[in-house]
């Protein structure tokens, strides 16, 4: 196979090479190895390119993920996800204003608290697609029951936003909603986060190669690249527009001094997912973990998601749960998982070694399985008093929660992970919701004055 370029790299690595270089550049460290990789560490001096008007190493690099992807343009983030959905949200704004459309999106649920976020700050309008059999880890779109709510909707959206893959390894059947949604005019923007490698799989699950019009991914999840690193995917039958503004609108919400490590590394990556080898190894561990998922299965644990490098395992159980117990058995076997609280989350990558998916299923297989109760479902859509951008802004007060039945929620502050709320600013606090809240642990709630 030919050889990948890295141009950044290469800059990086010629760069920090030189001898008696007198650093009167940004950054600070002048590259002495505190941490040892300050050698590498520039901002954009000659030769370096600017990653929001790239003409030069950056420009190159993201033309060789334009291609691996195979979009109509690649471009990258150092602020992983978060920077793309903020500028992905603005772009569907300016979109609406030079169109003369309405400045309307339609969002499956289960948000990340960054589209909420950017939802506040552009000033979209949002209405919300709330599957009837949605659970707190779950927001299932079933694309005949969506087709039928877009012909319902008396003002048509600019775009459906939706999960997928969500943090707990759930899988929207992206094609046909694709399918669905360019039938009615309406483009298909999809927060893939968590599924950046799905690209290399045997057989492409990415939502660009499904037909999503816009994606975003964190390539830090799951690539071999940077925490921080990611990219906004452009396809190839997008309108032309969005792309061509992309670095406008990213520049629009991310820092202008953006990290030449995480760009590197993204940089050194397209070399690594252009091989064989690469898919090779990613394809083996979907098989490990894939087997993995039967052998817990048989023995009665509750899986949930379909994502194929994710090990989600439900533990919460009909009275209290067990993850107190099961921190410290993974702690004997020294394993560090993703996330445990009523669910365990273990997530694998092609850099995985098959041992330590082994040891997974040796931890577990001893256990015996909660008797877990059903999914819990999310309370009923609480009315919407008022836009999620004038709740923000808006004047609060922060009250006990047993005294905000009623009020409307001001702000919601999230956990990451998963950063999913579940009610969301603008909207009236039922007692449904509030019981909700408050079995998640809320004690007291910001609200509107």
């Amino acid at each position: 196979m030919t050889r990948v370029n890295t141009p950044i790299l290469d800059f990086l690595n010629e760069y920090a090479s030189r001898e008696d270089t007198a650093r009167l550049h940004m950054p600070g460290h002048k590259g002495r190895p505190y941490l040892g990789v300050e050698g590498l560490d520039v901002t954009e001096i000659s030769g370096a390119d600017n990653l929001y008007y790239p003409e030069g190493v950056i420009a190159a690099s993201e033309a060789v993920a334009t291609a691996l992807y195979g979009t109509q343009r690649t471009v990258y983030s150092t602020g992983g996800s978060s920077q793309s959905i903020f500028a992905t949200l603005w772009l569907l704004r300016r979109y609406a204003s030079d169109t003369g459309k309405a400045p309307l999106v339609l969002a499956v649920r289960n948000v990340h608290q960054a589209f909420v976020s950017a939802v506040a700050q552009t000033g979209l309008m949002v209405d919300w697609f709330y599957p009837s059999e949605a659970t707190d880890i779950a927001c299932p779109v079933d694309p005949v029951a969506l087709e039928s709510h877009l012909r319902g909707m008396p003002t048509k959206p600019i775009a459906l936003y939706l999960t997928s893959p969500d943090y707990p390894g759930n899988v929207q059947p992206i094609a046909q909603i694709a399918r669905v949604c360019h039938r009615a005019g309406v483009l298909l923007v999809v927060d893939n986060a968590h599924g950046a490698y799905l690209k290399f799989l045997t057989e492409s699950l990415h939502p660009i190669d499904l037909g999503a019009d816009i994606t975003c991914d964190s390539a830090h999840k799951t690539l071999p690249t940077l925490t921080g690193a990611g990219y906004l995917h452009f396809g190839k039958d997008c309108p032309t527009y969005l792309a061509t503004h992309a670095k406008e609108a990213m520049l629009a919400v991310g820092s202008t001094s953006p990290s030449y490590l995480i760009m590197a590394s993204l940089d050194r990556a397209n070399a690594t997912l252009g091989k064989r080898e690469y898919r090779e190894r990613l394809s083996a561990v979907a098989d490990l973990v894939a087997d993995a998922k039967r052998r817990l299965q048989a023995a009665g644990w509750t899986l949930l998601g379909d994502e194929p490098l994710k090990l989600t395992l439900y533990i919460r159980r009909e009275q209290g749960n067990m993850a107190r117990e099961m921190a410290a058995e993974l702690d004997r076997h020294r394993i560090v998982p993703e996330y445990l609280d009523d669910y365990l989350i273990l997530m694998a990558s092609a850099d995985t070694e098959a041992e330590h998916i082994e040891r997974v299923v040796r931890c577990l297989l001893p256990l015996t399985p909660p008797k877990t109760g059903a999914l819990p479902y999310l309370p009923p859509q609480p009315p919407k008093a008022m836009d999620i951008r004038e709740a923000y802004l808006a004047p609060r007060e922060t009250l006990p929660i047993a005294l905000c039945v009623g009020r409307t929620l001001a702000y919601l502050p999230v956990k990451c992970p998963p950063a999913v709320p579940a009610v969301i600013a603008g909207e009236v606090l039922s007692e449904a919701v509030v019981a909700y809240l408050a079995g998640q642990g809320y004690t007291e709630l910001a609200v509107v004055k």
